[in-house]
């Protein structure tokens, strides 16, 4: 459930503010590339806010920078196993973790999305052989650290895995801590490349 009229009104000023948009005299085309470019939709927009909110007042305490020592391996969970999750494995690979990921909405055996082979490409990563595999179908380790993107993928990830593992929210890990990392398959290229760069920006907190 997402907030009143007035409280999202409150809230999109905070964000205008926290990504520098700030004044009316941006108009109407700085809104959007607001929404857009930087949220990937208006509903992007609303969760991101909403979950905004809820950080500050605690909620995700629990799953905030989760120290990673005596980690053996970091497992990356989104969707659908092809934007995100894939590009934080092959990152976290490269600094030299053991590292793995998996979708909890996914079919097993596709490929990875092509924006987000060129994005890993422009990074030096390969997502060449990346196959999705449905978090159902992945042996998960009783050691394993669970790194999701969006904090509802907390309560998705235990009711289909179980409790019985510790989980973190990605983007608690960026510089500006986020709770939230929007599913950038279905938005705009910039926010796409954003979303990943954002992911990036996480994994290396994790791993650094």
């Amino acid at each position: 459930m997402f907030p009143d009229g007035n409280v999202t009104c409150v809230m999109i000023s905070k964000a205008r503010n926290h990504w520098g948009f700030s004044g009316p005299e941006q108009g109407d085309y700085s809104l959007n590339q607001l929404v857009y470019g930087r949220f990937g939709s208006k509903k992007g927009l609303l969760r991101f806010c909403y979950h905004w909110v809820l950080a500050r007042l605690g909620a995700y305490r629990a799953f905030s920078r989760v120290d990673t020592v005596n980690r053996q391996r970091i497992v990356f969970v989104c969707s659908g196993n092809i934007c995100r999750s894939p590009l934080a494995e092959a990152y976290a690979r490269s600094l030299g973790r053991e590292a793995a990921s998996c979708g909890l909405n996914c079919g097993d055996g596709f490929p990875a999305d092509p924006r987000a082979m060129e994005f890993a490409a422009s990074h030096g990563l390969s997502l060449d052989d990346h196959k999705t595999v449905n978090a159902k179908d992945f042996i998960f380790h009783n050691d394993d650290l669970i790194i999701v993107m969006e904090p509802a993928q907390i309560t998705e990830f235990q009711q289909k895995i179980g409790e019985d593992h510790t989980l973190a929210l990605a983007g608690t890990y960026c510089g500006n801590p986020i709770p939230y990392i929007h599913d950038p398959y279905n938005c705009c290229e910039q926010f796409f490349f954003r979303c990943e760069k954002t992911v990036i920006e996480a994994v290396r907190g994790i791993c650094g």
